[in-house]
Parts: C-alpha cells; sequence; structure tokens
C-alpha cells in the first residue's frame, strides 16, 4: 500500500463526505444528514483499522534494540485500546444494546459512561510513545530547540481547550449518539489531553526538521494534523450543538475521519522512510 493514491482518495473523501451531507439534509432533513453521520463514522472506523495494520507494519521494521520500536509498540496499543472503544460507540451508535437511561441497569451505565474513558487510556498510551520518541533522539547526542513559531503553533493549540471549557454546557446537549450528563467531563478531558499530544508532536515534528526532516517530518507533520483535527472535533461541537445539531455531529465526525486517514498516511510514510535509509 502506497501513501500517494491512498492520499489522493482520502483527499478526495474530504470533499465528498460534506457534498453528500449537503445534499442528505436538502433532499430528506435532517435524519438523511444523520444517516450520512452514521455511515462516515462506520468508514472512519474501518480506516482506523487499516491505520492499525500498517502501524503494525511499521513497528516490524524496527529491531527490538532500536528505541523508535517501542514507540511504534505504543502507537499500535494506543490504536488497539481506542479501537476497543470505536466497537463499543458502534453498538451505541446502531442499536445494537438498550439505550441508556439513569433508571437502566447498572452494567449499562458503566458500558456507555466509563466505557468512553477507554480514548483516554489509548490517549496516553500516545503519550507515553511520544515521551520514548523524545528520548529516542535526544540520544542522538544533539541539541534540539523550540524556535518562536513552535512555541506559536503551541499556544495556538492551546486555544483550542480553552474556548471548548468556555462553552463546556453545549458539550451536554449531543453526539453522534444520546447523551448523558457525564459526557461533559469526558470531552473536557478529551479536549485537553489532545491539546497536550499536539503540543508534544510539534515539538517532534522540530527535532525532526533540525535531523535534515524529509520523510521523517512529513510523518509527524501528518501526526500534528491528526491530533489538531480531534482536538478541533470537541471545539467544533461545543461552538455548533446549540446552533444547530445535526450540523455539529458531522462536523464533528469529518474531523475525527481527518484523524483516522491522517494516521493512515503516517503510518505509510513511515514505512517508506526505512526503505530508503537502508538504500542509502
Amino acid at each position: 500500500m502506497k501513501s500517494k493514491p491512498i492520499a489522493v482518495v482520502l483527499l478526495a473523501s474530504l470533499i465528498i463526505a460534506p457534498a453528500a451531507f449537503s445534499l442528505a439534509v436538502k433532499l430528506g432533513g435532517n435524519d438523511s444528514g444523520m444517516s450520512v453521520t452514521r455511515l462516515l463514522f462506520a468508514l472512519t472506523v474501518v480506516v482506523e483499522i487499516a491505520a492499525l495494520m500498517q502501524v503494525i507494519l511499521s513497528r516490524r521494521m524496527f529491531s527490538p534494540s532500536d528505541p523508535m520500536h517501542l514507540t511504534w509498540t505504543l502507537i499500535a496499543a494506543f490504536l488497539i485500546v481506542r479501537l476497543l472503544g470505536q466497537v463499543r460507540l458502534l453498538t451505541l451508535t446502531f442499536n445494537f444494546i438498550p439505550t441508556y437511561s439513569e433508571t437502566g441497569p447498572r452494567w449499562l451505565f458503566y458500558y456507555v459512561v466509563w466505557g468512553r474513558y477507554l480514548y483516554t487510556l489509548g490517549d496516553l498510551l500516545f503519550v507515553a510513545s511520544l515521551i520514548t520518541t523524545v528520548r529516542a533522539y535526544k540520544l542522538t547526542g544533539l541539541k534540539f530547540e523550540l524556535i518562536g513559531r513552535d512555541f506559536l503553533y503551541i499556544s495556538i493549540l492551546w486555544v483550542i481547550p480553552f474556548i471548548t471549557y468556555v462553552f463546556r454546557q453545549n458539550l451536554a446537549l449531543g453526539g453522534i449518539i444520546t447523551t448523558d450528563g457525564y459526557v461533559v467531563t469526558y470531552r473536557l478531558i478529551a479536549v485537553f489531553v489532545g491539546a497536550l499530544i499536539a503540543s508534544l508532536c510539534v515539538a517532534i515534528r522540530r527535532y525532526t526538521i533540525q535531523m535534515g526532516g524529509g520523510m521523517v517530518a512529513r510523518v509527524w507533520n501528518t501526526v500534528v494534523l491528526a491530533g489538531t483535527a480531534r482536538a478541533l472535533s470537541f471545539l467544533v461541537l461545543s461552538l455548533m450543538l446549540r446552533w444547530w445539531k445535526p450540523g455539529a455531529q458531522f462536523a464533528e465526525q469529518y474531523l475525527l475521519w481527518i484523524f483516522a486517514a491522517c494516521w493512515l498516511i503516517a503510518a505509510l510514510y513511515q514505512q517508506e522512510v526505512l526503505p530508503r535509509a537502508r538504500e542509502k
């Protein structure tokens, strides 16, 4: 699987998806638009599975003694745990289990409310992978310093959770499934952790640029974009839910589609880095 044709297809999807949603809403109303959102969610899960498979292949390209082997192991663990969360969300979205209510069975409370923290656990695994990446690059003995542009990017990233917090009450109005009173806390935690992840990725991106950039920098540029898209998904919800719920739900899923697509492309970029390095 090559990165270029996959990137072309995924870029085309960024035009096709909103066009399909707009047409569905125009012809069939908000319910039809929600069907497009659910379909995009299902396709997002498929792309995340493909991304996980490519990440596993990328991991195998490093020897166990290579520090980056641990990094990609943790990235694979991050995507596995995230996919468990996605499977849970699939069962809720397509009504494979009963709808949650405060008076429902206790197991459903844990499944719906606490199950969403699988994403948080996955995020923590990814943070660990980023820390191991920083350590691996520091082992080169080179001195790395962030420049003003990096601090600007990081500052912009932290505006996202700040604005989301200001409009936090809107987060309780809904998502792709029926929501509950506990969802605001989860979404605020997720957007703050997302900003932390994206900030660390910006720092790693600077390391790779100082080492010569090239394909390695493209890997981390794509990961930065993935993290930013996920953080923005919560911001979009907080800003749009009160105004237009179906549009907010689609915009959230659209950004998560970008997140999944970026991870697939990043994993493919990583596989294209090592063969070139070995050829040299």
